[in-house]
């Protein structure tokens, strides 16, 4: 192994994986969430159904990485990325609870 060599820990990589899907998903959902609502509101567009299909695809990448970062933590893998991981995925259900309990 020479000095140039890179050598990723495979336990890390689910949780590392878990941690992209997290970010990705979270991402998505708050852009689409935001501009979905202006394309909503806007007279003159085409509609929301394209940020709508965005969101639910940002939705389904955080509950792929909640469902891999509760595995990882479960086998024992990269405990520390794993539970930042199911942190990052839970801010954004998070989010939808309070705006669905603020707005009654």
């Amino acid at each position: 192994m020479s000095d140039t060599d890179v050598y990723v820990s495979p336990s890390r990589v689910p949780a590392a994986t878990a941690l992209l899907l997290a970010v990705l998903g979270a991402v998505g959902m708050s852009w689409s969430f935001v501009s979905g609502i202006s394309a909503a509101l806007d007279a003159g567009g085409s509609g929301a159904t394209a940020y709508v299909v965005v969101f639910l695809v940002a939705a389904a990448l955080v509950l792929a990485a909640l469902v891999l970062s509760i595995v990882c933590l479960a086998r024992g893998l990269a405990r520390g990325i794993a539970g930042l991981a199911l942190v990052v995925a839970l801010v954004p259900l998070v989010a939808i609870v309070i705006l669905r309990i603020a707005n009654g």
